[in-house]
């Protein structure tokens, strides 16, 4: 099976933010590129629906807090 390539266009660059826009047809290719298909993110979802179901949750502005106490 050949490989197919991954397409996408640059809409708009910022010193904080880039936007681009990829095809539906393209979008599981980008998700399973980035990894969000992996097992290991998938055991991590799951953990964090069980927290947040069980009210094991706390509220976060940025995820950089997290970042900082580690």
């Amino acid at each position: 099976m050949p490989k197919r390539c991954m397409t996408s266009v640059l809409k708009k660059v910022s010193h904080d933010k880039i936007s681009f826009e990829i095809s539906r047809d393209n979008f599981e290719a980008f998700c399973n590129a980035i990894g969000l298909f992996k097992p290991e993110f998938l055991e991590i979802m799951k953990r964090s629906e069980d927290d947040h179901k069980a009210g094991r949750v706390t509220k976060r502005k940025t995820l950089y807090e997290l970042i900082e106490k580690s």
